[in-house]
């Protein structure tokens, strides 16, 4: 069991980003034949396979600085103001209204499990690393701030945020990136906040899991058919970009609000001994 003493949670952070980019750019794609398997179902498979392993090593982590308490994973810590995990079903039903309307006859129920599996692991994968390891690393580094609990809030989601960077590497719409870094940073504030005043990081997994796989849902291919390609420009990409924004903004907003309804002193219980210091007014 290690100490969270000196684990520098900016560092840590930079480090888990890279981990993430190195995973994601391994080629196992060359390990799935598509005789047996089809574009759809490859991209899926590695995209579980990889966050699967995002997960583990998550969970690793949580473990070894041994911080369930403030992770959200200690059985002794209630789970508090469960309807405050109902706020994002408004993204499940717009997800849904998303592909309503469409010919779902023909969808593979294989598929349609698959994505789902994927999209559960990219929720635990991204909730175990982003909420569960680095928020209380971050509420360490600043528990003796007046502002802590938001700087923590605030600078782990920002992580999480830029760690969609990422998706350059497979997007040339820089403005959708971009945007996705602003809205996932919404998120980030929002699920943080949550998981602070719950006390539970597992329901906020499967959210997140639901949120991606109503979204996704009209990417399935027989949904999905129509392959045309159309060129946009810098205005049509950013004007495409800022609806998504918007969409998460009540996230933002809610995230806010609840941060600054947390108990700063009951937050700081959870967090091993450490001597008494006084608290910086910032």
């Amino acid at each position: 069991m290690y100490s969270i003493k000196n684990i520098n949670p900016f560092i840590t952070s930079l480090g888990l980003i890279i981990l993430i980019t190195i995973i994601f750019s391994l080629p196992i794609d060359a390990l799935f034949s598509d005789d047996y398997f089809s574009e759809f179902q490859i991209e899926y498979i590695i995209l579980t396979l990889k966050m699967s392993s995002l997960f583990v090593i998550a969970f690793i982590g949580i473990k070894k600085v041994a911080i369930l308490s403030l992770s959200g994973l200690s059985p002794k810590n209630p789970w508090s103001f469960k309807l405050l995990n109902v706020i994002p079903i408004y993204l499940f039903a717009l997800g849904i209204l998303s592909f309503i309307g469409n010919d779902l006859t023909h969808i593979q129920i294989s598929n349609v499990i698959l994505l789902f599996i994927a999209c559960m692991a990219v929720g635990f994968a991204e909730e175990f690393i982003f909420r569960g390891l680095l928020v209380p690393l971050f509420i360490k580094k600043y528990r003796y701030h007046r502002k802590g609990i938001f700087l923590s809030i605030f600078f782990s989601a920002l992580f999480f945020g830029l760690s969609h960077l990422i998706n350059l590497s497979v997007n040339e719409n820089v403005p959708q990136v971009i945007a996705q870094v602003i809205f996932a940073t919404f998120m980030g504030i929002f699920f943080a906040s949550i998981l602070l005043k719950t006390n539970k990081l597992i329901p906020i997994a499967i959210t997140h899991g639901l949120i991606n796989f109503f979204f996704l849902f009209g990417t399935l291919p027989a949904i999905n058919s129509n392959s045309e390609v159309t060129t946009q420009s810098l205005s049509e990409q950013i004007a495409e970009a800022i609806p998504s924004i918007l969409l998460f903004l009540p996230l933002l907003i809610v995230g806010l609000i609840i941060s600054r309804k947390i108990n700063r002193d009951r937050t700081l219980k959870k967090l091993p001994a450490q001597g008494n210091q006084k608290v910086i007014k910032l």
